[in-house]
């Protein structure tokens, strides 16, 4: 499905004018600004998320890094 909106985004982008191109590239940059800050505040709001962070920082600022998995081995595709 997501193939084919972004097949449909990219043919509607190609029949726009230079200057309506620049407005959309505008407004997708604004969507992909508001997912961001969407995402951080998830994180900032939640309790357990914001105490493993704090307790990470706590094991790199101690010299303990391995108290805490390494991003490479949580990171996902968001």
């Amino acid at each position: 499905m997501q193939t084919a909106l972004k097949r449909e985004a990219k043919k509607a982008i190609d029949e726009l004018s230079n200057e309506k191109i620049k407005v959309a590239i505008d407004f997708i940059d604004y969507l992909k600004e508001k997912e961001e800050m969407e995402a951080t505040l998830e994180i900032l709001s939640s309790r357990e998320l914001m105490a493993q962070i704090e307790e990470a920082e706590k094991a790199v600022k101690n010299g303990k890094p391995d108290e805490f998995i390494p991003w490479e081995k949580v990171k996902r595709n968001v």
